[in-house]
């Protein structure tokens, strides 16, 4: 198993170390005639604070779309040479001026999307070319069949329908420690956006997402590296980030609630499960140099703990969610447990920042994990072990 989970992790990290540039496809203004010559802007933003080095190649190429069909077409650089290398200065952006030649058959609207880079699909309009113009009736009789057997112009790969949908939840990352023997923490989590309803619909159905996280203690001391417990979180919620209105006081106001399920998958006297309703007002601050503080507090109300009926005295009913954070760059949170039974309870500090600032070209970011208290995992919810403090990567803070 954790052979499987090293694997995985490398291959997630190179993803996130050489993504250096944001890239931006911006189609013309107005509408091509066909057969001519098309321009197209291709920006390089640099979002780091390092200079990121970009190579045209040799050979460029796009897909375009149109009612009638689809055709990989060639693409030129129009004012730099092939393989020239392009230096971005940080916190800058360089324009690239690309061409593309249209065919003369095409007409109406159209899609583009480089083949080469990751950008943005673009949207635009050809008119048809003089040669190849239909008259009056004829036109109208190849509109109506386009009409009747319409072609999707989304050139958007199923992986990509299903990223836009796919969110960050709770934080993902790997910390190891060396209290009660090496061990690790590791969690993984996501949100997925159930519906996408069209038009001006309520955004109740927009907020709606189905979440799910998956926390593991790992003891790496052991000559098997077992794991010690994973407690696994699927959710039901919604999520309004952001509400239009809020008291004076405030800067933003958003709210989660919804049902969670959570159990260690495990059996007889080992076996932990419970299944929460929870409501979770998030209050934020935005003050002084881009400092950004906020306080969540997540009431809950447990609607069955047959398995761990004494659990709420050492978790209690609201727990406390804590953060400060600098723009992109250090973030502080803190998780605090306060149980109905009194000296019980737990605090849970991480600290993290991006890897970037310590290391030019290196992507994620350092953490610092520091919990003490009852229940780090949920098999025990009702022990305590020494305190402990982890490092290692975070991917997503």
């Amino acid at each position: 198993m954790h052979k499987i989970f090293w694997l995985l992790l490398t291959l997630a990290i190179p993803g996130v170390v050489q993504a250096q540039f944001e890239m931006l496809l911006v189609p013309p203004s107005a509408a091509v005639p066909a057969g001519r010559t098309m321009r197209l802007t291709l920006y390089l933003n640099n979002p780091t604070k390092e200079p990121a080095k970009f190579k045209l190649p040799a050979e460029m190429s796009a897909t375009l779309a149109s009612p009638s069909e689809q055709r990989t077409l060639p693409v030129v650089s129009a004012e730099e040479p092939v393989n020239t290398e392009i230096v971005v200065a940080p916190m800058d952006f360089h324009r690239v001026a690309l061409t593309v030649v249209l065919p003369t058959t095409l007409g109406g609207s159209v899609s583009l999307r480089l083949v080469d880079f990751k950008t943005n699909p673009v949207m635009f309009s050809i008119t048809p070319a003089e040669e190849v113009r239909l008259t009056p009736r004829a036109q109208a009789a190849a509109e109506q069949a386009a009409a009747d057997k319409p072609r999707d112009l989304n050139q958007a790969t199923d992986f990509e329908r299903v990223r836009r949908q796919l969110l960050p939840y709770e934080p993902i990352y790997f910390v190891v420690g060396f209290r009660e023997g090496l061990n690790a923490r590791f969690q993984f989590s996501f949100k997925f956006r159930l519906l996408t309803p069209p038009g001006n619909m309520t955004d109740v159905l927009h907020d709606l997402y189905f979440g799910y996280t998956q926390t593991s203690l790992w003891d790496l001391h052991d000559e098997s590296k077992p794991f010690h417990d994973t407690s696994y979180k699927p959710t039901l919620f919604y999520y309004h980030e952001l509400f239009d209105w809020k008291p004076a006081w405030i800067d933003r106001l958003g709210l989660q609630m919804g049902l969670q399920h959570e159990s260690n998958g495990q059996a007889a006297k080992t076996s932990r499960s419970l299944n929460t309703f929870y409501v979770m007002p998030i209050v934020s601050w935005v003050k002084w140099r881009g400092w950004e503080f906020s306080v969540a507090p997540r009431a809950i109300t447990y609607l069955n703990t047959d398995e761990n009926p004494d659990l709420p005295g050492y978790r209690g009913y609201v727990e406390w969610m804590l953060s400060a954070q600098h723009g992109d760059d250090f973030k502080f949170t803190a998780h605090l447990r306060k149980g109905t039974a009194q000296g019980y309870g737990s605090v849970e500090l991480n600290a993290s920042w991006p890897f970037q600032n310590l290391v030019n070209g290196l992507g994620g970011r350092v953490q610092l994990q520091y919990f003490n208290g009852w229940g780090e995992s949920l098999l025990d919810y009702n022990k305590r072990r020494d305190d402990q403090i982890r490092i290692g990567l975070m991917l997503v803070p």
